[in-house]
């Protein structure tokens, strides 16, 4: 199998990557799910938004919480471009980088949040990460993923399994060429609870995508 860099990945599906969430896997309903799981309240809360991408996550959001800030992070450059196109007048700063590097702070955030991003990493990578979201939140900061996921422990290890085959063949790292690892939401779970998150629930389950969140 040949395995395409992630940035180039999403370099290339920049113009198109809306109407294919929107339009061919008619998303519309899984993104008003995400809205709803932030309380309302805060007329400015701050948000730590991990794979950013074009925004598509961010519509119903902004309609929520006009004053909402967002620190939005993504590999993808072509990804970010058309994201201030699509919010010019909005609080948006974007980082271009691996999430994995970029310092979160503490205790900044109100809210975080991750779409059909972290998919492709293992559960080392995701404990750390989750950690410095963890400690990036302010208390009772809450935290929502929406992220393929698999139904059982066999199909997640069948995943894992032929993922460390790809990256030890190739000698390439995990996570930074484009090849999918859903885990279960049971271990989802599991990742949230070991980083420090408490009240962690699945909010709503499709056939491969699960939502669910977690307080600090």
């Amino acid at each position: 199998m040949q395995l395409e860099r992630m940035d180039a990945f999403f370099y290339a599906k920049a113009e198109i990557y809306d109407s294919h969430m929107l339009k061919e896997l008619q998303l519309e309903v899984f993104y008003k799910e995400i809205a709803e799981c932030f309380p309302a309240g805060n007329a400015e809360p701050a948000l730590l938004d991990l794979g950013i991408g074009t925004g598509l996550e961010l519509e119903r959001l902004f309609a929520k919480f006009p004053g909402l800030k967002v620190t939005g992070i993504d590999i993808s450059q072509g990804m970010l471009d058309l994201l201030y196109k699509k919010y010019p007048d909005k609080n948006i700063t974007a980082l271009c980088g691996s999430y994995f590097d970029i310092d979160f702070g503490k205790d900044k955030y109100d809210f975080a949040l991750s779409t059909y991003s972290l998919h492709h990493f293992g559960e080392a990578k995701k404990t750390k990460l989750y950690r410095k979201v963890f400690d990036a939140l302010r208390r009772d900061g809450i935290y929502v993923e929406g992220d393929y996921t698999c139904k059982t422990p066999e199909e997640q290890e069948k995943y894992i399994k032929e993922s460390e085959q790809l990256y030890n063949k190739n000698n390439i790292p995990e996570g930074f060429y484009h090849y999918d690892i859903p885990f279960t939401a049971e271990m989802q779970m599991k990742l949230f609870k070991s980083a420090g998150f408490s009240d962690v629930k699945i909010i709503r389950e499709w056939e491969n995508t699960s939502i669910i969140k977690a307080r600090k």
